[in-house]
């Protein structure tokens, strides 16, 4: 069979005066038997498939020669660019999967919340920042960063209604600041932007999102210090030892582990658990002979600071007087990471029961007390008349309830940083500040129950000593001020450096705390605890309440 040849191309001549147009070299043709049999079709399989390679590898061989210096940027789901102004985010992966970590001021981004009260609180802070930017008079402000997981899953840091009530606080601490006149928060300059700073929900992006607020700390509205923080887990002291090294101060707001320090730039507004643990000491001795006198150790043992430096601080108080060296014994925590199934507590109320302790010493996460009062409910087993035991802890906002607390026969004493269900009767040493906030809390449209965790009030707490000791350090600058000449005058400004020096006070100069007044002092120093704020032990159960009333003891080391 012939090969059907295709019709020559007619050649043209070039015009007058025109130039003909070069020759291509020619290439002879590549010439393919066809009818070869089995022996010409593996020579044709094989001269393509060598032709596929060949190009795959020169494909290859360009990209690695001539690969985009700048490739495409990863994006977080809904924006077109991660950075601009107002806002830089950074995609981020977790073992929640992806995030988007970084921080924004006046870009209404949700972090890719999916819980619309969160949103509802995030688009509010926004709504006040640009209200701030855009002030007709034009008031000097300066930035407060707010660092923690913006959102929740199944084991993150923080729970939603946390992440919920701690934006909540923050919120209403920047309401009450940017108000004309003076408040309970100082003269009404400067006033005050959030910085949303998302370190995504295990806290694992910490580094990424604090190293992104490099640029916020010079210009004419300084990033003066970041609260917040996270919960007591090693990610979070690291953020507080970058901050210091970025002269930032940090304030924490819920931790508590005593290993909680960074230098001398992390600053912490809860009790710590050696407090809590020195709040429980003093109310045992006050029960007089009602004291118990035979006890039990319970204890997470995770690698959680916050449970293990409870741990120390109970055995520091408690260990020789009831003997725990020899009466204790070690569960899994349900918080992440845990090396074993959590809550297994059987063996352990099998051990209780044996023992038949007046008070057990619980150190352990929140999460896990509930199942630990219900297992004890069974602590009849071992044919003991069962009897009330009293439980001892370290926490804030337990969510427990007596039901279950008295179905086991329990009396919980817990040392924390807020009594909210006393506070709103009015109690014996209630805040003085308590009642207006809760005030300004409901006028803010937020429900009387955002403050039962604790967070709302602890957030709002380190919010406002941020806020407090900017102003206290401008009004230091104005003052020296007076009578000087306008060639030695301070600059009436402020910045990370100089709002630390001025969180230090005394207990004649105190921050205007919802949750008590305190200070910080420098030397000697305490690794910056509180100081002067009340520790209530607040009583839980029939068991317990059937107990005095405990005195307000307030933070003294």
């Amino acid at each position: 069979m012939s090969e059907e040849k295709a019709p020559p191309i007619e050649e043209k001549a070039p015009a007058a005066g025109e130039k003909a147009p070069p020759v291509a070299e020619e290439t002879p043709p590549i010439k393919v038997e066809l009818n070869g049999g089995r022996g010409g079709r593996r020579r044709l399989v094989t001269a393509l498939a060598a032709t596929v390679v060949l190009v795959v590898l020169a494909g290859i061989v360009y990209r690695v020669l001539r690969r985009d210096p700048d490739p495409p940027q990863a994006l977080c789901p809904g924006l077109t660019t991660t950075h601009g102004d107002g806002f830089a985010l950074t995609p981020h992966g977790t073992v929640n999967g992806p995030e988007c970590v970084g921080w924004l001021i006046d870009d209404d981004y949700r972090f890719g919340s999916t819980d619309t009260e969160v949103n509802d609180v995030l688009g509010r802070i926004v709504q006040e920042n640009i209200r701030v930017r855009d002030d007709p008079a034009a008031r000097p402000y300066v930035r407060i960063g707010l660092l923690m997981p913006m959102t929740a899953t199944q084991g993150s840091a923080l729970a939603a209604a946390e992440i919920r009530n701690s934006l909540q606080g923050a919120y209403a601490a920047q309401v009450q600041a940017n108000t004309d006149g003076p408040t309970a928060l100082g003269d009404a300059r400067p006033w005050f932007q959030l910085v949303l700073i998302n370190e995504a929900t295990d806290q694992s992006g910490w580094r990424t999102a604090v190293d992104a607020l490099v640029p916020l700390t010079g210009g004419a509205h300084p990033l003066v210090a970041v609260t917040g923080l996270g919960i007591s887990i090693p990610a979070t002291a690291e953020a507080g030892k970058r901050l210091g090294e970025l002269r930032i101060p940090s304030i924490g707001s819920v931790v508590t582990a005593d290993d909680m320090t960074a230098g001398d730039w992390m600053f912490k507004v809860s009790p710590s658990n050696r407090q809590y643990a020195a709040a429980l000491d003093g109310y045992l001795d006050s029960l007089d002979t009602r004291k118990p006198v035979t006890g039990f150790l319970v204890w997470d043992r995770n690698p959680d600071n916050y449970v293990a430096t409870l741990r120390t601080a109970l055995i520091g108080e408690f260990g020789v007087d009831y003997n725990l060296d020899q009466h204790n014994q070690g569960f899994n925590g349900s918080k992440p990471p845990h090396d074993g199934t959590p809550q297994l507590f059987t063996p352990i109320v099998r051990d209780i029961c044996a023992v038949d302790p007046d008070i057990i010493f619980y150190s352990g996460r929140d999460r896990d007390l509930r199942a630990f009062v219900e297992a004890l409910g069974h602590r009849g087993q071992c044919q003991r008349k069962v009897r009330p035991i009293l439980l001892a802890t370290g926490a804030t906002g337990l969510t427990i309830t007596e039901r279950q607390i008295d179905a086991a026969q329990v009396g919980i004493l817990d040392a924390a940083s807020t009594d909210l269900a006393g506070w709103r009767r009015n109690v014996a040493g209630t805040p003085a500040e308590y009642a207006a906030f809760a005030k300004q809390f409901a006028g803010l449209g937020f429900p009387d129950k955002s403050l039962d965790s604790g967070y709302a009030i602890m957030q709002r707490d380190a919010v406002v000593a941020a806020i407090w000791a900017t102003r206290r350090d401008i009004a230091a600058k104005t003052a020296a001020n007076g009578g000087r000449a306008d060639a030695d005058r301070l600059t009436e400004t402020t910045n990370g450096a100089d709002v630390r020096n001025a969180l230090f006070s005394s207990a004649n100069d105190t921050v205007p705390a919802a949750s008590g007044r305190f200070y910080f002092r420098e030397k000697p120093g305490n690794d910056l605890w509180p100081l002067g704020r009340p520790v209530p032990v607040i009583r839980f159960g029939k068991a317990a309440t059937a107990l005095p009333a405990p005195a307000l003891l307030p933070s003294a080391f």
